[in-house]
């Protein structure tokens, strides 16, 4: 059932505070960046392309969550998932708890590949070695997060470490969505591919305990890996469906398109004539004019 509200969710989302939680309080935001906030212009709000999971979506979803990979220490499980994020172009980050950046103390870093998910217990591990820490600093692999203001700031005064490369599925929404209203994870997920929010929690976190319902209490029970790794691989899709099915829809339908411009045609000899090395056959598909608001230095 789609649910068009928000605030349909706070009940269900507890692991961060409700929008009318954040607007109250007591970390004040910059003024500088209120005042710039409150003197930017208005956007028209437009709706997100909801793309409900595919049932052989769900079934791959499922069977990655049957095999997350829970490190404690650096093992060849470690050495392993290092090797495998290394060979990315993408991967999605997610830590516990966040929400109040330097104010928190990471408790996990779940990893999500595009076969594995990861989940780091740097309560056990004690610190992020350096091996991890290069390649979330680096440009590449790209890091997909949300509220990635947040993460940043606790890895850098946590840590010492200035992540570069990121890709905040938070900033997509807002794009996408022309609105810069505050929006979960979880929310954002749920209204995107139509799911009810219980399937986006799980027991812990409505504890009447903080140290389970922030992951901070161990052992972690398997409810909780799976939902850190469901909400990490989602959030990888979440990533590519605000991009591709929303703010580059244009591009996508023009490739659609482009890539059909010979197959409506059924006599093979006008093809032949029109694939010759200088042709512009299709061309016309293209928006030259596409609107592109970034420069190449």
């Amino acid at each position: 059932m789609r649910h068009n509200s928000l605030a349909h969710y706070n009940v269900f989302f507890k692991t961060q505070p409700t929008s009318t939680e954040m607007n109250g309080h007591c970390f004040e935001d910059d003024n500088e960046s209120e005042k710039s906030f409150a003197s930017a212009p208005e956007w028209e709000t437009k709706p997100i392309r909801s793309c409900p999971l595919q049932p052989h979506v769900l079934l791959s979803l499922d069977q990655k969550l049957k095999r997350i990979i829970f490190i404690q220490q650096t093992d060849q499980s470690y050495h392993k998932a290092l090797s495998d994020i290394c060979d990315q172009m993408i991967i999605s980050v997610l830590i516990e708890p966040f929400f109040y950046g330097r104010h928190c103390n990471a408790s996990v870093i779940v990893i999500a590949t595009a076969n594995n998910t990861y989940v780091f217990d740097l309560k056990a591990m004690g610190a992020i070695f350096s091996e991890l820490s290069k390649l979330l600093e680096a440009e590449c692999p790209r890091k997909i997060m949300h509220y990635s203001h947040r993460i940043c700031d606790l890895l850098l005064h946590q840590h010492k470490l200035r992540i570069n490369g990121i890709s905040d599925t938070f900033v997509a929404w807002c794009v996408a969505r022309q609105d810069r209203s505050h929006c979960t994870l979880q929310e954002a997920i749920s209204l995107t591919f139509d799911l009810h929010p219980s399937e986006l929690t799980c027991d812990e976190i409505k504890s009447v305990t903080e140290s389970v319902r922030n992951f901070t209490a161990r052992p972690l029970s398997r409810g909780q890996l799976q939902y850190l790794g469901k909400i990490a691989i989602l959030q990888h899709k979440l990533h590519d469906t605000l991009i591709y099915e929303n703010i580059c829809r244009d591009l996508q339908l023009m490739s659609g398109k482009f890539s059909c411009e010979f197959n409506k045609q059924s006599n093979s000899d006008e093809v032949a004539m029109e694939m010759g090395p200088t042709s512009k056959a299709g061309f016309d598909c293209i928006d030259a004019s596409y609107k592109i608001t970034s420069t190449i230095n």
